[in-house]
């Protein structure tokens, strides 16, 4: 146990739900194609801080959360979490040294492979976007990630 963080299981619970609530609030359209992936962004967050207790199953099962909350086809986010959740654990040790701004460029690529791989499905589905706007949540996801990140670590080292 050297070395690790300390995590509480009701934080990350909480912290899970507080993000359910963030992406089903009404916003009105201009905005809401800018609604940042509040869920993937703290999937993320704990997979960053203990890979070993929020990992692959973890980010399954929070993924069949998100598709119930917002009446997506069961199973897209799934996929498209246990999918971020695999490069993150393959690749945390990396991203947590690296300086904030360049956490966010990657916090934009990895939540951009989230997205497309749930624009991928629903075009299978025969619901397809005309554009890339639906890599706008990755752009404002990464641009609040230094926020975000500060917040969550001061909250965690606090609640554990």
């Amino acid at each position: 146990m050297r070395g690790q963080v300390r995590v509480s299981w009701g934080l990350v619970f909480f912290s899970f739900f507080f993000a359910f609530v963030l992406s089903i609030i009404y916003l009105p359209p201009g905005i809401q194609l800018w609604r940042p992936d509040w869920t993937a962004m703290v999937l993320l967050f704990w997979v960053m801080t203990a890979p070993n207790r929020v990992g692959l199953v973890f980010a399954w099962l929070i993924g069949l959360l998100q598709d119930v909350v917002e009446g997506a086809l069961l199973g897209m986010h799934a996929l498209a979490f246990a999918i971020v959740a695999y490069l993150l654990v393959s690749l945390y040790q990396r991203f947590k040294v690296f300086p904030l701004i360049q956490q966010s460029v990657m916090v934009f690529l990895i939540i951009g492979i989230n997205l497309m791989v749930c624009q991928l499905i629903k075009s299978l589905i025969g619901v397809s976007a005309t554009s890339f706007v639906y890599l706008y949540p990755a752009i404002s996801s990464a641009a609040l990630w230094p926020f975000f990140f500060v917040m969550m670590e001061v909250v965690n080292k606090k609640m554990a």
